[in-house]
């Protein structure tokens, strides 16, 4: 897109001037005629022809400063603003000073205008709005004018420019400041001021604002979509999409000018569907906003901001391999669009290439420092790179079992974890302190686990080695190894070994009793809703037993609301041990099924934070070789902090009834964790 320059603006200016004198009237020859002339011209309103009478005159009287004072301020009636200024700067001295704000005033609006031309490349994009700003900045150093005090147009065009530079929080500041001295924003600055009170992370100022921008004029597709975003930000999801549904009612997918054969694209339409498509997703329903999206891109697959909206909902859904295909597509489409590149960092990141993710956070960083999706971005990638803490602690107390709970009478387990940030985008070095306490009537145990390793993730391949060793001399020193692979977006297998094994029996360990141990896992994930987990494992323990266990879980969700979810649980557990004449609970053989209910409600959210609390309640059946079956029911509830991008606290209490070796007994447990990081 070319950009008008004064110049080109002054030359087509005086052939229209020309042409228009070639067929005016006769000139009066003597100055008051000419004067009379240009007089009454200017009083109607004749722009042009009185620019045609003072240049017809000033071809006697050159010099004269009365016509050149009366071109200049033609030309400013005119709107040629930047010719005005240019003459007005060459002999300031004939004008007042109201007349020198008004040319001042209308030569930076025309240059903050020009300011918003599609940029030449993304290096240069910001060029013209950065030099318009230093202009308006001088011209107010240079008359010594504070900016609380500078002429009403040039602070109302700062915030136009202040927005195009993603100076958002400036901007805020100076809209606070018109705002106390009492200004009325015009309607051409209202687009701009909702859209970085957006940006600065206040939808609640930005809805009025927004408002009225899009009741000023209903044709302002983006001023109409941020409004719905800040909807949707102030926890007005159900306001967001009614306000999208009764706009996209009032939108016909095309129209018809005057005496048409074809009827044209209503992009209004096309705006209406897209961010009602991206609200349903960002109120966790996803399946709908995917549907929607699929059909309009089976309409437009050339159009990238569709793609780009697709992959991202594929990424929602836990799909980054499809999301990256789209992101790309809508990359090639269009390779200045952020969103895109965005997506495609998010997905790599999911697919464990950070080397691949690197290039793009840093490319965009350079390019767009002060752009809110950029620098939520890199708030991620910092989170996802750097150090990762993890520290929990959990109490619990049995009673009324006899003394049979493998759960002893009081347990306890207070773990820290640290994990360094990624090293050549593959490894992380970790290290750990878990302490583990059981009573077991009159016996105790509560050794405490001091582990180092290496964690890997790249690409499809994941995997794990910790060397580990407790402080009471039972057993040899643990070691732990694992690998997984991701065959695609769904699926995931893993296999692991570990020696003394610090998550077997306590009650073996109190008669100095170990265990080596094996497992594979699998796991599905069909989408966000369903989640499917199988696994089979065997303990190998030092006095000969070999205990091997088959489980199952299926989470699937059931009601899915902008603030409350609730899932179905179901899980399915088998087990057997190859002695039965042991010094701990080791049924010969034993199984379990489980349905239970998740309910988890946000309560309060700000962006990157929030306030969950989450309700699980289950009823389980357990059978017992030699003891039967019985019903065991359990609760537990838990508040969950999020304090920022990867910072969350949370803490809990749970009950249940479970059974061992035919007794019953109540087990009552306290958690609390924080985890620091990705």
């Amino acid at each position: 897109m070319s950009v008008h320059r004064p110049l080109a603006r002054c030359v087509g200016l005086a052939c229209l001037v020309l042409a228009t004198g070639a067929h005016a009237a006769p000139a009066p020859s003597n100055r008051a005629g000419q004067m009379a002339e240009i007089s009454r011209h200017r009083d109607q309103a004749q722009w042009l022809d009185a620019l045609a009478a003072i240049e017809r005159a000033q071809q006697s009287s050159p010099d004269d400063d009365l016509l050149y004072k009366l071109q200049v301020l033609t030309l400013g009636d005119i709107g040629n603003a930047s010719r005005a200024w240019q003459l007005y700067q060459a002999r300031p001295e004939l004008f007042d000073a109201a007349q020198k704000e008004r040319f001042e005033a209308d030569y930076l609006a025309r240059l903050v205008g020009w300011s918003m031309a599609y940029g030449e490349s993304e290096d240069t994009r910001l060029d013209e709005a950065e030099d318009t700003l230093a202009l308006m900045d001088t011209y107010l150093q240079r008359d010594g004018t504070p900016l609380a005090q500078a002429p009403r147009r040039i602070r109302l065009d700062r915030l136009i420019l202040l927005n195009r530079l993603s100076r958002h929080a400036q901007l805020r500041e100076e809209y606070l400041a018109l705002r106390a001295d009492g200004v009325e924003l015009p309607d051409y600055v209202l687009p701009a001021v909702g859209d970085s009170l957006m940006a600065t992370q206040h939808p609640d100022e930005a809805i009025p604002v927004l408002s009225q921008a899009v009741k000023n004029d209903p044709s302002r597709f983006q001023a109409r979509s941020e409004l719905a975003y800040a909807y949707l930000e102030t926890e007005q999801a159900g306001t967001a999409i009614e306000y999208l549904v009764s706009w996209q009612k009032d939108e016909p997918i095309w129209r018809w000018g005057p005496n048409a054969r074809a009827p044209y694209a209503n992009w209004a339409r096309y705006e209406a569907d897209l961010n009602l498509a991206m609200i349903r997703a960002y109120s966790n329903d996803l399946p709908s906003a995917q549907s929607e999206l699929e059909q309009m891109v089976a309409t437009g697959p050339g159009n990238g901001g569709l793609q780009t909206a697709l992959g991202g909902v594929y990424q929602m859904r836990g799909w980054p391999r499809r999301a990256l295909e789209r992101h790309q597509m809508a990359y090639t489409l269009d390779p200045r669009d952020v969103s895109p590149r965005i997506g495609m960092f998010e997905s790599h990141i999911a697919l464990q290439r950070d080397d691949l993710a690197r290039p793009i956070h840093d490319d965009l960083l350079a390019r767009y420092p002060n752009q809110p999706s950029v620098q939520r971005m890199d708030r991620a990638w910092r989170a996802h790179r750097g150090w990762q803490l993890d520290a929990n602690a959990e109490v619990g107390r049995s009673s009324g079992g006899g003394g049979a709970s493998p759960l002893g009478n009081d347990d306890g387990s207070y773990r820290v974890s640290a994990s360094s940030p990624i090293l050549a985008d593959r490894w992380r070095v970790l290290a750990f302190a878990d302490r583990r306490s059981v009573d077991f009537q009159n016996q105790r145990i509560n050794p405490w686990w001091f582990g180092a390793g290496v964690n890997y993730r790249f690409d499809q391949l994941d995997g794990e080695l910790v060397a580990l060793h407790p402080n009471d001399d039972v057993g040899d020193t643990g070691l732990r190894a694992g690998l997984g692979w991701q065959f695609n977006d769904q699926w995931h297998i893993g296999a692991s070994a570990a020696r003394n094994d610090a998550d077997a029996s306590m009650q073996a360990r109190v008669s100095g009793i170990t265990a080596d141990s094996v497992a594979l896992t699998s796991t599905y994930n069909r989408n966000e809703r369903t989640q499917w987990r199988i696994g089979a494992s065997q303990y190998r323990y030092d006095d000969g037993n070999h205990r091997d266990t088959i489980s199952t879980s299926v989470e699937q969700r059931l009601l899915s609301r902008p603030t409350l979810q609730v899932d179905g649980l179901g899980s399915l557990y088998a087990s057997r041990g190859s002695r039965d004449d042991v010094p701990y609970f080791n049924p010969s053989r034993d199984r379990s099924v489980e349905i239970g209910l998740r309910i988890d409600q946000q309560l309060w959210r700000h962006y990157e934070k929030h306030f969950r609390h989450r309700l699980t309640v289950s009823v389980g059946d357990y059978w017992q070789e030699s003891f039967g079956s019985a019903l065991v029911p359990s609760v537990e509830y838990r508040h969950e902090w999020q304090i920022g991008a990867g910072r969350i606290f949370e803490y809990g209490v749970r009950w249940s009834r479970p059974v061992y070796d035919g007794q019953r007994e109540r087990h009552v447990g306290l958690e609390a964790g924080l985890r620091w990081g990705e």
